[in-house]
């Protein structure tokens, strides 16, 4: 049995959103390495049931 490590950071959450992507997918491992401080704020959006729309708009309106 293998464990899933995804590491995560602003580039990788931006070309998700960009290709509309669900979030889902990118959050679907069993532990995550954040390597900056916007990709930790976005999983804690994501985690508090913000759709990826609403992730985009807070994003978008630099409420990150």
């Amino acid at each position: 049995m293998s464990f899933n490590t995804r590491f995560v950071d602003k580039e990788k959450i931006l070309e998700k959103l960009k290709e509309k992507e669900p979030l889902s997918k990118l959050f679907s491992a069993d532990a995550y390495i954040f390597v900056d401080d916007f990709s930790t704020k976005v999983f804690d959006l994501y985690v508090n049931g913000k759709t990826d729309k609403e992730i985009y708009k807070i994003i978008k309106d630099g409420q990150d």
